[in-house]
């Protein structure tokens, strides 16, 4: 695989009357082309901002404050997405990067028939009306719905079927690389295996990328190829889905996991204390307050993310050897 985007040292926050602070701190990232990658961590850890920050769609106080983000698509052409002008982005977007927003269900407009939605963007990007509307037609038949679905107003379709709507909008100008976040919020498990399903499908026949942002280690696990955990606005670790689940690496990966019902009347683990807020991040890792494996180190230095072997990666003291954690504490 080739890498489809290139992430490095990103970091955006709130900007206030008084003070800024860090939402996502010193990301760095590689995207594969053709590959579903999630990134998974509890709420407010920094997800939909990176994601935001990725399509440049953060709005006041979200601002970036640094970093690089490259593009590079199949025919060789690299496009820096953070120094390219804002006109240029608009055209950009959709074309090749689009977004399904977190609440997309609640996205179309309640006054407009599908049709016109949908037509007006595709026409807004270069197709003719009668090439939009085939198109329309087109995309809708790839989620598995009908043609006549272009006549409805939002609300005479499901939940599940206006979540199809906006997975065909997304994929309708057949760009390289799809953001998805909270794709699955809100559906019942049957629709949400459906829209899984399809989205995988999505991607073996147009050979579009996916990143899924998700709180929820199941749909990871069900579609995705390769997971990046996030904890409080830094990548704790990246590694096939696989191998991740079979044996995580950082203490948050494996704490994440141990929270997972494997059978019924099992009892779940859970994870002690509270995720920090962006304005008091603690100091050195951001985890140790509620690690079980903390260390002397832990408090002082971040670590950083570094590679473990067969592609994967982990930001642990625990991993870096100038340490030797004779005192990890065990509570």
């Amino acid at each position: 695989m080739s890498t489809l985007l290139k992430i490095r040292n990103l970091s955006a926050g709130l900007q206030g009357r008084r003070a800024i602070t860090q939402v996502v701190s010193n990301v760095d990232l590689d995207v594969e082309a053709g590959e579903i990658l999630g990134i998974v961590g509890e709420s407010g850890c920094g997800k939909s901002t990176m994601a935001a920050a990725i399509l440049r769609l953060l709005a006041r106080p979200q601002a970036l404050q640094s970093g690089s983000m490259q593009l590079t698509l199949e025919d060789g052409e690299t496009y820096d997405l953070l120094q390219m002008p804002e006109k240029k982005l608009r055209q950009f977007r959709w074309r090749r990067l689009s977004y399904i927003p977190q609440g997309s269900m609640n996205s179309l407009n309640p006054v407009l028939r599908v049709r016109r939605q949908m037509t007006d963007t595709l026409v807004e990007h270069g197709l003719t009306k009668e090439e939009a509307l085939g198109r329309a037609g087109e995309v809708l038949e790839q989620v598995n719905l009908e043609p006549r679905v272009l006549d409805s107003y939002p609300h005479e379709l499901s939940g599940g079927m206006r979540q199809r709507v906006i997975i065909a909008l997304a994929v309708s100008m057949r760009p390289a690389l799809v953001v998805a976040d909270e794709l699955t919020t809100a559906l019942d498990v049957v629709t949400q295996r459906q829209i899984l399903q399809q989205m995988a499908a999505i991607r073996d026949e147009l050979g579009t990328t996916f990143i899924l942002i998700t709180h929820d280690m199941g749909v990871v696990a069900q579609v995705a190829d390769r997971m990046a955990v996030m904890y409080a606005g830094r990548i704790g670790e990246v590694g096939s889905v696989k191998d991740v689940f079979a044996s995580p690496l950082h203490p948050y990966s494996q704490a994440l996991i141990a929270s997972i019902p494997q059978q019924s009347g099992q009892r779940v683990e859970g994870l002690s204390g509270e995720a920090p807020s962006p304005w008091n991040y603690p100091a050195g890792c951001r985890f140790h307050p509620r690690c079980p494996r903390v260390f002397e180190p832990c408090s002082e230095q971040a670590p950083a993310l570094r590679p473990q072997g067969s592609g994967r990666w982990a930001a642990c003291h625990l991993f870096e050897p100038q340490f030797e954690p004779q005192n990890v504490s065990d509570q």
